[in-house]
Parts: C-alpha cells; structure tokens; sequence
C-alpha cells in the first residue's frame, strides 16, 4: 500500500483536494481538505491567483508550491511542484520551508535561476523598469517569454518569496545576500557608513 494515496502532480492534487471539500469524494466525511496536498492559496494555479487557471496545460514547466495543513489548521508543509508535468520536490518543512519549495519548483522549471543578476532594491517603485531592463538581456533565450523569476535583496532572513499575479507575471525570489568581507576597524568598532 503506498504511503500517499493521493494523486501525483499538482493539477490533480488540487483536483483531489477541492472535490473532498465539496463533499464529491466522501460526502458524509470530512470535507475541510485537512491532510490533502493542495496549491497553497496565491501561487499560480492556487486560489486567489489570477494565474495558472487555464484548462489547457501550460507550454513550459511554470512553478508553483503545493502544501497541507495539519489537523490543527498550521501550516504543516511544502513542496515545489509543476503546473505542466507531475513533477514534485522533496517535502519541506520548519522555518523557510515555503521559500525552499519555491526555490525547488524553480530548480526544476529554470535551472540556472540562482546564477541571475540580483536587482537593487526599489523601495518606493521608481527606477523598476530601468533596472528592469539593465538585467533582462541577462536572462536565457525564452526565459522572460516563461516568466522566469526577478531576483531582489532579502530584507532579511525571514523575507518571503512574492508569487506571481497578474501584473508581475513572475515570482518575485527574495534573496540572501552573503556577507561582505570583514570590515571591522582594529578598535572592533563597526564602520557606521
């Protein structure tokens, strides 16, 4: 007997998912979804997603993230999968599991993605779309056509990454930047500037 009778991909796992809550699978059962893999809320193919809806399958591998919740309603954890095939990654969970199965669900739609340049940060919307275009011929043949990810600064550790809507048809990866050389003075005074 396999230890996950679900279907596999995230499509029919969705599919599974919703017809248990609408009561098609076990009428007189639990119809919350509480265990069952399901396209986490805002992420393409998910509710309250303007994206990833199409009855056809997408052309190109598109990312997405799958998660479940435990009986207690948190959030008990997630995997990167795939709109166009059934490809899943590993199960993830604890601190910075949604952000690691955004990044599998990349690895496998775009790999290369971590080698892209990095945009500044642009805290009040001015400057994007010049940034924007200092990057995009960076990116591979195609890629921008896919909607392959932005790369911008973390804020810090926890910073989540943004999924994709309709007027960012991309995801949005927070990025943790290593940390600089030491530029600490002989005095062990950090430099203020």
């Amino acid at each position: 007997m396999s230890e996950d009778p679900q279907p596999q991909g995230a499509r029919a796992r969705h599919t599974h998912y919703e017809r248990a809550r609408n009561g098609v699978l076990s009428p007189f059962g639990d119809t919350t979804g509480t265990g069952l893999w399901h396209i986490r809320a805002g992420h393409p193919g998910g509710a309250y997603s303007d994206l990833g809806h199409e009855l056809d399958l997408p052309a190109e591998h598109t990312p997405t993230v799958l998660t479940r919740y435990d009986r207690s309603g948190r959030d008990d954890s997630s995997l990167g999968a795939c709109l166009r095939c059934t490809w899943e990654g590993s199960r993830r969970s604890g601190p910075g599991a949604l952000n690691r199965a955004v990044e599998d669900a990349h690895d496998h739609a775009f790999p290369g993605w971590r080698t892209l340049p990095t945009l500044p940060p642009a805290a009040d919307g001015h400057g994007r779309r010049r940034d924007w275009h200092a990057v995009a011929g960076c990116y591979p043949a195609g890629w921008l056509d896919r909607g392959a990810p932005v790369l911008r600064p973390a804020v810090g550790r926890g910073d989540q990454h943004r999924p994709p809507h309709a007027a960012r048809p991309r995801y949005e990866l927070r990025i943790v930047r290593p940390a600089g050389p030491n530029t600490d003075t002989p005095d062990g005074q950090e430099p203020l500037f």
